[in-house]
């Protein structure tokens, strides 16, 4: 059975001050567990309820526990602490999405699994965006961030020095559709309240736009996000 220490412990970590202090961070759900399972990431411990069916080795947990710490309003049979990797390297020779100032972590999770869905290995995010190991993020990601490499960094240095096409999103630019998509490249996008960072901008070598009826101000990062990789993945796969 899961003892005080390690409730405490496990509700901590819903906050990046202490997973980066415990170098641990939290995954929940079946579905989640599942694809932890199937990746490399290194697992400390897994608790799970009387109704988790698994043959993996795992603590109990009581139901009234397993609502104490966990981030769902309606929790899911099982939680696991996982161990955080060391970063590796950027790829820079392959298509990535480029995410200046995601703050939702609900947004990045979606974009981490919108890109595993259409092919794209590697999300890479400016400094101040939000955290890829926050609980909200794991969970709206459903697996995929066991799939795919999320990465930190400056973004005005990276594009500067990038050898690829550079797609970024804008409000004035050729709509996707008439736009010719390289592979590999880059598909740049910002946050729905400030866009592309001005100082961005003169890395972009190609200025696009989601065409639409302009009856509200913008779409939200995870939808334009997909819209982005759909495209893409309509001209590159062919």
């Amino acid at each position: 059975m899961i003892n005080n220490r390690e409730i405490k412990l496990i509700h901590s970590l819903k906050r990046k001050k202490n997973r980066i202090e415990e170098g641990l961070f939290v995954v929940e759900g079946e579905k989640n567990v599942e694809e932890l399972l199937q990746s490399s990431f290194q697992i400390l411990d897994i608790y799970a309820t009387n109704n988790w069916n698994s043959e993996v080795e795992h603590h109990k947990i009581s139901e009234k526990d397993l609502g104490r710490v966990s981030s769902l309003s309606t929790p899911n049979k099982v939680i696991a602490l996982v161990k955080i990797p060391k970063q590796a390297s950027i790829n820079t020779n392959i298509t990535s999405i480029v995410i200046d100032g995601v703050n939702d972590p609900g947004n990045l999770g979606t974009i981490i699994r919108t890109a595993n869905w259409f092919g794209i290995n590697q999300v890479i995010c400016s400094n101040n965006s939000v955290d890829k190991f926050n609980p909200k993020t794991i969970m709206a990601s459903m697996g995929s961030i066991f799939k795919t490499d999320v990465f930190y960094t400056d973004l005005k240095n990276y594009l500067k020095e990038s050898k690829l096409p550079i797609y970024g999103a804008l409000l004035e630019g050729n709509s996707i559709y008439d736009t010719s998509f390289n592979d590999p490249s880059i598909l740049l996008l910002g946050s729905e309240s400030h866009g592309i960072s001005i100082d961005l901008i003169p890395s972009i070598t190609h200025k696009t736009t989601i065409p639409g009826s302009e009856s509200t101000e913008s779409l939200n990062l995870g939808v334009s996000a997909a819209i982005y990789c759909s495209e893409y993945f309509r001209q590159t796969n062919q």
